[in-house]
């Protein structure tokens, strides 16, 4: 599962606990003016998985966590949930949407600089093999979301060297970046089908340094 599709899941999932929230509507007593209320131990819940995700996935300064934090009191009633549950929904719409690609793109990247970091630390810990395919991994990542940001058709099951080849075609990047990635696309071979004597500790310790510029180059 790539991360637009873990972020919709969420999105998805919040929505289905949101309805909960919604459908314990109650009228306050009889005696008392005021809005009709919701369960608080539920809305409290919901309204604090949102504004975490939010936090994490728009930032907050942005207008979806904003809004939603605005709706946000500790005794939660029907209006605050209701408005609340249409921020949600908006924010999912403009997810999917691709109305926010350039912040999808920053958590993506965000993403990547953890799998790398992931891949130094197996490397540090002597699990160089390991790193190896981790930072293959996101490298083949990387290209197939280039490749979709450049409008280049693609196979179900895309392989590295084959995106490699058509970025470089299509004028994205030169063909000395094309050899060097061809050279990393080896090692990720190598490591994957348990070729050990292919590479070496130095050998991925350059790969795990180019992976990150050419993302940092390319994806930022």
């Amino acid at each position: 599962m790539n991360v637009d599709s873990k972020i919709i899941t969420r999105l998805d999932d919040l929505i289905e606990l949101g309805q909960k929230v919604t459908s314990t509507r109650r009228p306050p007593a009889s005696n008392v003016i005021t809005s009709d209320f919701v369960d608080v131990q539920l809305a409290n819940q919901w309204f604090t998985s949102c504004l975490n995700l939010f936090s994490r996935v728009f930032g907050e300064n942005s207008e979806f966590y904003k809004n939603l934090k605005g709706h946000y009191v500790n005794s939660p009633k029907w209006p605050n949930v209701n408005q609340a549950f249409g921020v949600l929904l908006a924010a999912k719409d403009d997810f999917v949407k691709d109305s926010i690609f350039e912040l999808k793109t920053i958590v993506e990247a965000e993403l990547f600089d953890d799998f790398i970091e992931q891949s130094d630390h197996l490397l540090n810990s002597g699990y160089y093999q390991s790193a190896a395919v981790i930072a293959g991994s996101v490298l083949e990542d990387g290209l197939r979301k280039i490749c979709i940001r450049n409008n280049i058709e693609l196979p179900n099951k895309p392989k590295l060297d084959s995106m490699n080849s058509e970025l470089a075609k299509a004028g994205v990047y030169n063909k000395l970046t094309q050899k060097k990635l061809t050279a990393l696309a080896d090692i990720r071979n190598s490591a994957a089908h348990g070729q050990w004597d292919a590479f070496d500790e130095t050998d991925v310790k350059d790969m795990i340094s180019s992976v990150r510029s050419f993302m940092e180059k390319n994806y930022a």
